[in-house]
This record gives structure tokens, C-alpha cells and sequence, in this order.
């Protein structure tokens, strides 16, 4: 048999397109960034945390990275995603379904007579226009943005495992700190209390600085509390019960502070999971532009069928049609018409949000340079500073033990000595904040 030319012509009209041709939205893309690599900066990998050279972070991330729900939600919206692709690729392939009957009819005679039949039919709706081929592929853009999605989380997973940890370091410093601090006070309280004993100072001297170790005590709990707090979130973030999760890092001291080499501002494009997931919405809001258009002309739908009938005392008889249906739009009422700007005005917001997503990721990257550079100094300043209140506070004190001077001046010693070093401790933690927003500003090194 030969086929009818309307469905060789058919045919052939099935490699059309009604898809735009994508472009990449335009964004100025600066040179390079403002602060410049470190000769032995480290490059952003997909391990980025491991350059912090903490072998408990690194099994921490990888417990999370096994447990995280967060993730596990990631994964199952990649699994829809499939399948939501899965099924729109169904309508690029013909379509089969079988068929059978019987049937047992008594005569007048007492006889029976029996009957059955089987059948198959294909169809198979061609796509002149490629309607279905671009509805196949923004299914395809949409499981690519829900894989960037994946990234994202996992990302934003990372950061926080990593953060978390620094401050529960962090946090048992300062608590270290503000233990060395009351004993200085204890001891001190032990002096005063001496020469109060022997006549040589007042009331007001052990009252002073009986309220000064009562400051310090009451700084401790706070403290305590950030690190069941952080413990707990930490504990969440890898998919545990919070009761009886602990850390046994004690202090940042072990840690190191990488320096970053950020790389090009261009290679942002293609390394941030928000960019590129941004993409891929646009690259589909692009595909249905198409399949909205493909729907103002006529579809044609071709099917075939074969049936084999059998009787009593009859011969096997066999059926076979081939047949073709073309459907045209005549009047829709507006919905062909509305259904395509609508899809023109999603990516026309989609192509702006990505260009909106380049922006900020270069802003993010900017940002995180310009902190990771002034928590830097700021760090070496407090440094300094409670070097200084030590030696300060050192020289008070043995002054006061001579009797060469009053323990007003101790006690001022002892509260900046204190305050320095937690500040210098804070400074510490918010650098390794900085290297940690750093990482993920610049996408992390993941790859898909």
C-alpha cells in the first residue's frame, strides 16, 4: 500500500520548529574582581571544605551529604522531574493497544455457537509542527533545573555543616576564654582578700571584685547554650536526634584559613547551580513559546488496526484499516492566543531573573572578597589588642601585689583583657565565615 501524499508531506513537516533560537541574555561580565588571588590561593573545588584541613569536618560533611533531608527532598523532586519527562517523550512515540472478545450463543437446536476476536491498533500523532518535541524538551529544561536545584541544596547544606562547626569551636574558645579569665579573678579575689585580712585595703576592694567574677560567671552559660544550640542544629543538618550529638573538636586553633584563588568572573556562568538552574527555566520557558505557537496549526493523527475474528464452523476472518485525522483550529476563543503571550511574558520574567541571578552572584562574590579581606585585618588588629591587654593587665596586677597601686586599675585590666580576646576570637570565626561564604559565592567547584 502505498502512503496517501498528505501523510508523505506530513512526514516531512515533522522536522519543523516552531522554537525560538535561544540566546543567552546579555549581562556585562566584569574582567576580574577587585581584590586580587594570593599566589598560593587554592582553587575552589567541589571538596571545598577540605582545605580547612579538619578531618572531623570532613566526616561531618560526608555524614550529611549521606543523611541531609534537605537532600534526600532534592533527590525525590529530580525523581519527579524524570518522570515528568518520561511522560511528556510518550507523545513522540506511537501509541499500541491490544484488544479481545468472546462471545457463546445457544441455537434453537440445543447447539452452541462461539465466537472471539483479537485485535491491535497503532496510532501515532505526527509532529508537523514540533509541538510535542518542544513540550518534550522544556521537560527536559525542567528536570536540568530541578538537577541544578540538587546542587544548590547540597551547597547550602555544606555551608551550614561547615558553619556550624566553627561556631561550636568557636564558642568552646571563648568559653575557654572566659574560664582562664575567672581564674585570673579568683586569684586576684585571693590577693585582695590577703591584704583586706591584714588591714591594708578595704571592704570595697573585695566587694569590687567579687562582682567582677560574678560578670564573668554569668558570661559562661550563655556560651554553654550556643554550643548545645549549634550541636543541635549540626546534629539536624546530618539527619540525627539531637539528644547526645557532640562534636569532640575543642578549639579553631587546628584549622586553617585557606586562601581562595576566585578565577575568572566569566566562569561564575557555569559554575553556580542558582545561574544555571536559571538557564535551564529560561531554556524551557523558550521551548514553550514553541509548542504555543505549534498549537494555531492542524495536527494529523495517523492510526492502523488489525482484527482476526474466529467462529464455530467458520472460517478466521481478518480486518485491517489504516486511517488519518486532521485537525485544525477554527475558533478557540482566545485561549491559542492567550496561551501564547503568556509563555512569551514567562520568558520574557525568566530571562530577567537570570539576568537579575548573574548580577547578584558577581554582588555575592564581591561581597564576600571585601569581607574575607577586612575580617582578615581585623583579625591581626584584635590580635594585637588582646596581646596588649594582657601585657597591661600582667603589669596592673603586679603592681597591685607590691601595693603600688589600687585594684580599680586591676580590675579595668582584667575586664579589657577579657574583652579583647573575645573579640579576637569572634574576629577568628568570622573569617573562616568569610572563607566559608567565599566558597560558596563562587559556586563551590560543583559539578553535576
Amino acid at each position: 500500500m502505498k502512503v496517501p501524499f498528505a501523510i508523505s508531506l506530513a512526514i516531512m513537516l515533522a522536522a519543523c520548529s516552531m522554537v525560538p533560537d535561544y540566546e543567552r541574555p546579555g549581562v556585562e561580565v566584569p574582567a576580574a574582581w577587585s581584590v586580587a588571588d594570593a599566589d598560593d590561593a587554592r582553587a575552589v573545588s567541589a571538596a571545598w571544605w577540605r582545605n580547612f584541613g579538619d578531618p572531623e569536618l570532613d566526616a561531618l560533611m560526608t555524614a550529611a551529604l549521606a543523611a541531609n533531608l534537605d537532600i534526600a527532598s532534592a533527590l525525590a523532586r529530580i525523581e519527579q522531574s524524570q518522570g515528568a519527562l518520561r511522560a511528556s517523550g510518550a507523545s513522540l512515540l506511537p501509541n499500541v493497544s491490544g484488544s479481545g472478545s468472546g462471545a457463546s450463543r445457544a441455537t434453537d437446536g440445543g447447539s452452541a455457537r462461539e465466537s472471539a476476536s483479537v485485535g491491535l491498533t497503532a496510532s501515532y500523532a505526527l509532529d508537523l509542527w514540533g509541538r510535542y518535541r518542544a513540550q518534550a524538551d522544556a521537560a527536559r529544561s525542567s528536570l536540568d533545573a530541578t538537577v541544578y536545584d540538587r546542587d544548590a541544596t547540597l551547597l547550602m547544606v555544606q555551608s551550614q555543616v561547615a558553619i556550624s562547626y566553627f561556631n561550636i569551636l568557636n564558642a568552646k574558645d571563648r568559653l575557654a576564654i572566659a574560664e582562664e579569665s575567672l581564674a585570673a579573678a579568683r586569684e586576684t579575689f585571693r590577693i585582695a582578700e590577703a591584704r583586706y585580712n591584714a588591714g591594708s585595703t578595704s571592704a570595697l576592694d573585695i566587694a569590687q571584685q567579687r562582682n567582677n567574677i560574678a560578670n564573668i560567671e554569668a558570661g559562661i552559660p550563655p556560651l554553654e547554650r550556643d554550643v548545645a544550640a549549634n550541636q543541635h542544629a549540626l546534629a539536624i543538618l546530618l539527619g540525627q536526634a539531637p539528644q547526645g550529638f557532640a562534636v569532640a573538636g575543642s578549639s579553631t586553633a587546628h584549622l586553617a584559613l585557606p586562601d581562595i584563588a576566585t578565577g575568572q568572573p566569566a566562569a561564575l556562568l557555569e559554575r553556580r547551580p542558582d545561574i544555571r538552574r536559571a538557564e535551564a527555566q529560561l531554556i524551557g520557558a523558550n521551548a514553550d513559546i514553541g509548542a504555543a505557537r505549534a498549537a494555531f496549526f492542524p495536527s494529523l493523527d495517523i492510526s492502523a488496526s488489525a482484527t482476526r475474528s474466529f467462529a464455530t464452523a467458520a472460517p478466521a476472518e481478518t480486518a485491517t484499516s489504516l486511517a488519518a485525522s486532521l485537525l485544525a483550529p477554527i475558533f478557540s476563543g482566545g485561549s491559542l492566543e492567550g496561551n501564547l503571550q503568556s509563555a512569551k511574558g514567562r520568558q520574557a520574567e525568566l530571562a530577567a531573573n537570570y539576568q537579575k541571578a548573574v548580577l547578584t552572584s558577581f554582588g555575592e562574590v564581591e561581597d564576600a572578597l571585601a569581607s574575607t579581606d577586612a575580617n582578615a585585618r581585623r583579625e591581626v588588629l584584635l590580635t594585637s589588642a588582646a596581646a596588649e591587654a594582657r601585657r597591661a593587665y600582667d603589669l596592673s596586677e603586679a603592681r597591685y601585689r607590691a601595693g603600688a597601686s589600687d585594684l580599680l586599675s586591676v580590675l579595668d585590666a582584667q575586664r579589657a583583657w577579657l574583652s579583647a580576646r573575645d573579640s579576637a576570637a569572634q574576629a577568628r570565626l568570622n573569617r573562616y565565615s568569610s572563607a566559608v561564604g567565599l566558597f560558596v559565592a563562587l559556586g563551590g567547584g560543583w559539578e553535576s
